[in-house]
């Protein structure tokens, strides 16, 4: 064999053993290594673990487990703890602990004043349930601006109603507009109708504006709801 083909043979088992070395645990390992984080009282593995036992990741699903797991995530100040306690308050799993709406929306609010979108969606639900209108698009608002298709449609609605916000036909029609394209092309077309309605609304000058605005919009999501994103690789990071 040549000089060039050893090392070129080297250089193949080099980058198979770098490989090999980058691979990530196994979902048994990532859970046997993330209890003992978790049982070290870090708050952001706990509640990766009661993810694990919530989705049976790593182990068999197990919703109390994954409750009490959350319930010491909150306790320790993880927000997204909290969130999953509400989430099993608010109906999730109810052979675990019984439905209460009350403790569903103060959990969800801990992690809504944190910056969760999808626990400010869930409140902001929560409180036009309760005939708060004014309350809920405060929070549709903040969810809105991570962009939250949702919380769009509720505030174009509001505004083109006057319900929980001044009534404002082109701020509707901005919102409709920064909807449809986070949508994708067949759910922008089901929004059309009500987009086009809403721009024969308004004049020529504040439609203008409006898609101006429209055009312009940033998402801003926040750093809990990137985190939540981040999913199943936050639960590897913890456990190297």
């Amino acid at each position: 064999m040549s000089a060039h083909a050893r090392i070129a043979g080297l250089l193949v088992l080099l980058t198979v053993v770098a490989v090999a070395g980058c691979a990530e645990p196994s979902n048994e390992v990532l859970f046997s290594k993330l209890s003992a984080r978790a049982e070290t009282g870090l708050a952001e593995a706990q509640y990766n673990l009661g993810m694990l036992y919530n989705n049976g990741i790593g182990t068999a699903q197990n919703p109390r487990l994954a409750f009490q797991w959350f319930e010491k995530a909150a306790k320790g100040g993880d927000p997204l703890g909290s969130y999953k306690v509400g989430c099993y308050y608010a109906g999730q799993f109810q052979e675990v602990v019984p439905p209460d709406s009350e403790k569903a929306l103060a959990q969800k609010l801990v992690a809504a004043k944190a910056g969760y979108m999808l626990a400010q969606h869930d409140v902001a639900i929560a409180y036009t349930e309760r005939g708060d209108p004014r309350e809920a698009a405060k929070w549709w608002q903040m969810a809105a601006e991570q962009g939250d298709v949702t919380a769009l449609v509720a505030l174009a609605n509001g505004y083109k109603q006057g319900v929980g916000v001044l009534s404002d036909p082109a701020k509707s029609y901005e919102y409709l507009l920064v909807a449809s394209r986070l949508l994708s092309e067949s759910q922008a077309r089901g929004l059309k109708p009500q987009l086009d309605q809403q721009r024969k609304a308004i004049d020529l000058d504040a439609a203008t504006l409006a898609e101006k605005a429209a055009a312009g919009w940033t998402l801003q999501p926040t750093a809990l709801t990137m985190r939540a994103r981040e999913g199943i690789d936050e639960a590897r990071r913890i456990a190297r």
